[in-house]
C-alpha cells in the first residue's frame, strides 16, 4: 500500500472509499465543469515556472533519472518517486551538497506582506535569506507535501540533512512566482514532521483495511471538503439517514460532542445544556448548539439571535458584486444603485440612475484593462460617497463575504499603479475600514443562527430571490467568462457575456433582495432563539 502527498491531508472517509473495491464508484459526483479548467490554470503556470527555473539555472531536464542512478545532478525536474509505502511526483529536486532538497509548484499564493519568510531566486536556489519584507502566508497542505517528499526521499537514501523544502507560488503583489519560499521542516522540534506521521500512519492504516474488505476505520463526517469531495453524494445520503450530529455541527465539534455520547441531531436537540456549555467547541456557540439541533429538525432555516434585526441603512445604497478569474484578476464589478426618496433625489439629478450598472473588461486576462474597469469602478464609488458627504446624506456600500472583494480592491492599485485615476492603497484601506462597508454575510452571522449554509445561494431564497440562470455559481461563470472572451483561441462569444452579466446582475439583486427582507420581513417570519 502506497500513499500520496495528497491522500495524507485528505478527509479520512475518502480515503476508505478510494480504496475500498466494494464501494460504488458509479454514484460517485461527476467534477464541475471548472475542474479541469483549474487543473489546465496550474499546469500551465507550473510550465511556466519549470521553464523560468531551468532558464535561470542553465539547466535541462535530466531524462530518465532514477534515484538508483550513479549521478547525482544539481537539478532535477518532474520526478517520479516511490517507496514501499509512499509515491509522489515532485517538480524539482535541488542537491545542496548533503542531498536532495523538495520544491513544489502551486497555484495559490505563498507570501503575504511582513517578514520573516526564508527565500531564494530562482537563480540561486540556495542562497536562501531571512526577508524583512515577506512572511510565509500559512498553507498546511504545502507542508504537509513537503513533509511527504522529506520522508520519501529519507527513504530512498538521498534526502538532504538539511530538512528544508520549498514553495514556489503564485499571484498577489509579493512576487510569489519568482520566489522559493522555503520551508524549515525541522523547526520548533520538528513539529511539522510529526503531525505529518501521525496523518500518515492514520490514513495507511485506513487505506490499507479498506483494500483488505476489514471493517471500515473511518466513518462519514460533515467537514468543509465535503463539498469538493466526489463522494459528497454517497455520504452525504449517509448522514442524513443517520440524522447525524455533524450536519448541524461539522468538523472537531462534531468529535467533540459524540465524545460526549452525542451521535445524532436527536441526541443534540434534547441534550442538557449544562453538559453542552462544558463542552470545548470551535464553530458553533455553545449556547446555541440546542437550537442549530432543534431548528433543523423543524426545518427552520434561520433563527433570529434578539427581537429587533439589525441591518446598516442609507439614503443612497450600492449593493456590489464582483468576478474574478482564478488568480489572474477581477475582470467584473457589478453595483446596483437604490436608496431613500431622500437620497434618490439627489443622486437622479446628479446623473446617478437607479439599477445595474456594471464595471468590466472583456480582454483576456492578465490585462492593464482590467486596472482600467477597477478604475471606473472606483469613481463611481468615490462619486456617490462624496455626494452623499455634500448633501449631508448617509451612504453604504453592500457586499456578501467581503473576503473576495477586499482582495482585489487592495491587490489591484498595487498591480496597476500607472491607470489613470487608479485610487491609492491608502484610499481603499481608508474605505475598507469605514462602517460604509457592510458585508452581509458578517450581518447574518451576528443577527441569526443559520443551522445549514450561510451562502446567498441557500439563503436568498428565503427572501423570495431565485437566479434567473439554472447554472449559475461563481465555478460555472468561470467557463462562461472563458467563452465571452475567447480565451480558448475561438471567437469572443457575446451570448456568454450577456450571460456573466446577468449572473451578476443577479447576485447584487439577492443581497438587495437579502438585506431588505433582513429590515422589513424577517422579524414577523422567523422565530427568535428564545
Amino acid at each position: 500500500m502506497r500513499l500520496s502527498p495528497s491522500e495524507v491531508v485528505r478527509c479520512r472517509r475518502r480515503v476508505h472509499l478510494d480504496h475500498d473495491p466494494a464501494a460504488d464508484r458509479t454514484s460517485r459526483d461527476i467534477p464541475d465543469s471548472t475542474f479541469a479548467l483549474r487543473m489546465n490554470d496550474v499546469d500551465g503556470h507550473r510550465e511556466q515556472v519549470v521553464h523560468a527555473v531551468l532558464t535561470a539555472l542553465d539547466a535541462d531536464v535530466v531524462p530518465a533519472w532514477t534515484p538508483d542512478s550513479t549521478d547525482r545532478p544539481s537539478v532535477i525536474g518532474n520526478v517520479r518517486l516511490r517507496s514501499d509505502t509512499r509515491y509522489g511526483v515532485v517538480d524539482f529536486l535541488i542537491h545542496d551538497g548533503t542531498g536532495y532538497r523538495p520544491v513544489i509548484i502551486r497555484g495559490h499564493r505563498t507570501l503575504d506582506r511582513g517578514a520573516g519568510a526564508l527565500l531564494s531566486t530562482l537563480a540561486v536556489p540556495l542562497d536562501i535569506r531571512r526577508s524583512a519584507t515577506r512572511r510565509v502566508r500559512s498553507q498546511p497542505r504545502d507542508v504537509m507535501a513537503l513533509a511527504h517528499f522529506q520522508r520519501l526521499l529519507s527513504e530512498l537514501g538521498i534526502g538532504s540533512s538539511s530538512g528544508l523544502g520549498g514553495v514556489i507560488g503564485r499571484g498577489g503583489a509579493t512576487g510569489d512566482s519568482e520566489t522559493i519560499c522555503w520551508q524549515d521542516l525541522s523547526a520548533a522540534g520538528g513539529e511539522a514532521l510529526l503531525e505529518y506521521d501521525l496523518r500518515f500512519a492514520d490514513r495507511l492504516a485506513i487505506a490499507s483495511a479498506a483494500a483488505a474488505g476489514h471493517p471500515a476505520l473511518a466513518q462519514p463526517t460533515r467537514i468543509a471538503e465535503c463539498r469538493r469531495c466526489p463522494w459528497n453524494s454517497v455520504c452525504s445520503a449517509e448522514l442524513a439517514a443517520a440524522r447525524d450530529i455533524s450536519l448541524v455541527a461539522p468538523g472537531a465539534d462534531a468529535d467533540a460532542l459524540r465524545a460526549e455520547g452525542l451521535f445524532t441531531v436527536d441526541d443534540l436537540a434534547h441534550a442538557s445544556p449544562a453538559l453542552i456549555s462544558k463542552t470545548a467547541l470551535t464553530g458553533v456557540r455553545s449556547g446555541e448548539a440546542i437550537v442549530r439541533a432543534r431548528a433543523w429538525l423543524q426545518g427552520v432555516n434561520v433563527v433570529r439571535r434578539r427581537t429587533q434585526v439589525q441591518v446598516v441603512r442609507a439614503d443612497i445604497e450600492l449593493d456590489v458584486d464582483m468576478e474574478s478569474y482564478l488568480e489572474d484578476g477581477a475582470y467584473l464589478w457589478g453595483t446596483l444603485l437604490s436608496g431613500s426618496p431622500a437620497g434618490m433625489a439627489a443622486a437622479v439629478p446628479a446623473g446617478f440612475a437607479a439599477g445595474y450598472r456594471s464595471f468590466a473588461t472583456w480582454e483576456v486576462m492578465p490585462t492593464a484593462d482590467e486596472g482600467r474597469a477597477f478604475a471606473d469602478f472606483w469613481a463611481f464609488l468615490a462619486a456617490l460617497r462624496e455626494l452623499a458627504s455634500r448633501r449631508r446624506l448617509t451612504f453604504a456600500a453592500y457586499c456578501y463575504s467581503r473576503a473576495a472583494e477586499d482582495r482585489w480592491l487592495k491587490s489591484t492599485p498595487v498591480r496597476y499603479p500607472d491607470v489613470s485615476d487608479m485610487p491609492t492603497p491608502a484610499m481603499i484601506a481608508e474605505f475598507l475600514a469605514s462602517p460604509q462597508w457592510v458585508d452581509i454575510y458578517a450581518v447574518i452571522g451576528e443577527e441569526f443562527l443559520v443551522p445549514g449554509s450561510r451562502r446567498l445561494k441557500a439563503l436568498a431564497p428565503i427572501a423570495g430571490f431565485h437566479w434567473r440562470d439554472a447554472e449559475a455559481g461563481g465555478e460555472n461563470s468561470m467557463a462562461w467568462y472563458r467563452a465571452a472572451v475567447g480565451a480558448d483561441g475561438a471567437p469572443p462569444d457575446p451570448q456568454m457575456r450577456e450571460r456573466v452579466l446577468q449572473y451578476n446582475e443577479d447576485d447584487v439583486l439577492a443581497t438587495h433582495a437579502l438585506r431588505h427582507w433582513m429590515t422589513d420581513r424577517a422579524a414577523a417570519q422567523t422565530p427568535t432563539i428564545a
